[in-house]
């Protein structure tokens, strides 16, 4: 069991996006940033030192993004959540993000194995004038180890504020023992979810149609967009496979920014 927490405070300082303050505990911690070639966008890397998610881990993530900061935060590994014997495992994810600040938050895609319970909150908090882009990737588990949705539970909620204002819920909760997940209307013929949320001022018809057209050029996916109040978008994708719609969002994500 592990009790984590990471800590981020973001400056804008001379044109560059930098690190004020800085606070992690193990397994979690971040590796030294990188830039952008016109030093605007700074990219992190956020880590687990450990092999993976163990019941009875917690994770709190709290960073705060200063006004016209602009930060790309990913993961270096595959987010691999263990079998459990009857606990569960957790994380709270919260982003305050102040006026004209961009964040992307690109994390590899989760793998939940046999009999585990996982649970993940999500809480972004813009102001005006925010570009917001949060991808995640849901794995039916470890299929080449014929671990086709064994997982007990997989729950991730995301709520977007505007001005303190709740204006965006999306709610995914997986439980194989009690949800015929191969039905119409869940994955069907499919085993892999991803989904993409954004908030911009550039969320309009014509980025929807390029997406759409982008999307269409692959075959053994399916997909939809629906567009939300404030500037809101989400993309969400059924496919065979993680690496595929990692591909597939990284696309969307050079699209988008």
């Amino acid at each position: 069991m592990k009790k984590s927490i990471l800590k981020l405070d973001l400056k804008f300082k001379k044109g560059k996006t930098i690190i004020e303050d800085s606070y992690f505990t193990a397994p979690l911690k971040i590796l030294k940033p990188f830039y952008s070639e016109d030093n605007k966008k700074m990219r992190l890397c956020l880590l687990n030192v450990s092999a993976g998610v163990l019941e009875g881990d917690k994770y709190n993530i709290d960073i705060n993004v200063a006004k016209d900061c602009n930060l790309y935060l990913y993961s270096q590994a595959y987010n691999k959540i263990f079998k459990m014997r009857g606990g569960l495992a957790d994380q709270k994810f919260n982003v305050n993000m102040e006026e004209g600040s961009s964040f992307a938050y690109m994390p590899m895609p989760n793998i939940p194995f046999i009999d585990s319970n996982y649970i993940n909150e999500t809480n972004i908090r813009l102001k005006k004038n925010c570009n917001l882009i949060l991808r995640e990737i849901i794995s039916c588990g470890r299929y080449k180890n014929n671990e086709v949705f064994d997982f007990l539970s997989f729950s991730s909620r995301t709520k977007i504020f505007y001005e303190d204002k709740l204006v965006f819920m999306d709610n995914t909760v997986l439980k194989p023992k009690e949800q015929n997940l191969k039905t119409i209307g869940l994955y069907e013929k499919y085993d892999h979810q991803a989904n993409m949320i954004i908030f911009s001022k550039e969320v309009n018809e014509e980025l929807k149609e390029i997406l759409l057209k982008l999307l269409s050029k692959y075959e053994n996916i399916d997909f939809g967009i629906s567009q939300s109040f404030y500037n809101g978008m989400i993309i969400r994708i059924l496919g065979r496979s993680s690496e595929e719609l990692r591909n597939i969002t990284d696309e969307m994500y050079e699209v988008i920014s």
